[in-house]
């Protein structure tokens, strides 16, 4: 069996984003006497969605998404007289204390662990990213943690994964794999790399333009792949 270099994206491929995106902004509601908690969680990750779509394609800077997702989002409920600044940093912090995960990520990532060298890359904040990995237990399954901020480079970028790869040492991309959740920032970037793909497409996203050379739905069909593949 091949021992392959494994790079695994974090915030919906092993971390369950979305869910800690939905409680962070309750709790700031809680925080910041906000009415409307769940209709205003709704809304922010539309925009906070956008933004980072928008962030990927190198229209906005990851410093703007900050306060300006927060700036729109008071904007459509007429919210006045919160302080920008703080509401942004209270965000954050929340989302740093999430521990939540995919259901079967953990053991998912314990089993591939064993054979594999596993690598996150991520479209993150620094401190952010590195306590939710520590927070959920699942960082102690990675040798390294790959993130944007820390880099100042990010997905889909090619130099991004040019600098992941040279600090790993690999020479020959045989062997690398690239896994994650979005055709626009994993996969197009695996394809940008030269590095063969595979989405993890839990929810049934259409493929369209960006194809990957492997799809799974779920983590039992994808730790069956990764065994094929090291045969």
């Amino acid at each position: 069996m091949k021992r392959l270099t494994l790079l695994i994206d974090a915030d919906d491929t092993v971390l369950d984003f979305k869910n800690s995106e939905r409680d962070a902004i309750i709790l700031l509601c809680e925080q910041f006497s906000i009415d409307g908690g769940e209709d205003v969680a709704y809304k922010f990750q539309q925009i906070n969605r956008r933004m980072w779509d928008m962030f990927e394609l190198g229209l906005i800077t990851r410093e703007e998404i900050f306060y300006s997702r927060f700036e729109e989002l008071f904007a459509f409920y007429g919210i006045e007289g919160k302080d920008i600044t703080a509401v942004g940093d209270a965000y954050r912090e929340n989302m740093a204390h999430s521990r939540r995960i995919i259901k079967g990520a953990r053991a998912f990532l314990r089993r591939i662990s064993q054979n594999h060298d596993l690598y996150c890359v991520t479209n993150g904040i620094t401190r952010t990213q590195k306590m939710r990995m520590k927070a959920s237990g699942l960082g102690k399954y990675f040798k390294k943690l790959y993130i944007s901020q820390e880099m100042d480079l990010a997905k889909p970028s090619k130099e991004f994964f040019h600098y992941a790869l040279e600090d790993i040492g690999v020479v020959d991309l045989q062997d690398v794999y690239i896994i994650g959740d979005s055709l626009t920032s994993d996969i197009q970037g695996g394809i940008n790399s030269g590095i063969k793909t595979i989405l993890f497409n839990r929810e049934n996203k259409q493929i369209k333009d960006i194809r990957p050379d492997y799809a799974v739905k779920n983590y039992r069909q994808l730790e069956r792949l990764i065994e094929e593949l090291a045969q």
